[in-house]
């Protein structure tokens, strides 16, 4: 707790240097990651900071998770980013790396290193590896702003564990429209599909797919 706690001191330290602070906060019914259900279904209250100085940037996000019986701690997700967009003339190389730190004892941390470059200027290319639980998770993600302030994001992605047997393909849509007359609220729905919603191999019931649907209400400031 001591080590996130430093690291969220630091960031915020940094915001009141040179460089452009933004802030986020949503309500979700379902807190989907990669086709999988953080909140078993449930609800979720979700809000974090992002800050950037030039080709720099950090970010700090958080959101309640499933709070499992007999877990100690508190069920909060807490993710926290580091990166730098290295860019060139006519080609980028975006490098982070991104702790998942849980409140809880139930669930493991996680730390991955994530490589990305855009083809264009919708599309982005990215390869996420995990370090501790061994996972990789490419991914094509699709952005493009539509007339009638409407946002559309898009994705496909792959789970890949080293010492599992199941894989997965992920995919993702969402849509969003902007309201300026209410403050610039967002609200958006999403569809998220999964081909196995074990991708780590640890229930028999394997090839099992999920398709999940999230609505949700968003202000960014």
């Amino acid at each position: 707790m001591l080590k996130q706690l430093l690291v969220l001191s630091l960031i915020t330290s940094a915001a009141m240097a040179q460089g452009q602070t933004t802030k986020n906060i949503s309500l979700v019914s379902d807190y989907v990651y990669r086709g999988l259900s953080q909140t078993d279904n449930g609800p979720a209250l979700q809000g974090g900071a992002d800050y950037k100085n030039g080709n720099a940037y950090a970010s700090v996000w958080l959101s309640n998770v499933e709070d499992v019986e007999g877990a100690e701690g508190l069920p909060i997700e807490m993710d926290v980013s580091f990166g730098y967009n290295n860019k060139f003339n006519k080609f980028n190389i975006d490098t982070s790396v991104i702790t998942y730190n849980y409140l809880n004892d139930n669930t493991r941390d996680r730390t991955e290193f994530r490589f990305a470059t855009s083809i264009s200027k919708e599309i982005e290319i990215a390869l996420h590896r995990e370090v501790k639980t061994k996972y990789w998770y490419p991914e094509v993600i699709f952005e493009k702003n539509l007339p009638n302030r409407l946002y559309f994001d898009a994705a496909i992605g792959f789970w890949s564990f080293d010492d599992a047997t199941d894989e997965a393909i992920t995919v993702r849509a969402e849509l969003a429209r902007d309201f300026p007359e209410f403050n610039h609220v967002d609200v958006f729905i999403g569809v998220s599909h999964i081909t196995d919603e074990t991708p780590t191999g640890d229930n028999t019931d394997s090839d099992k797919a999920d398709t999940l649907v999230v609505l949700g209400i968003r202000k960014r400031f």
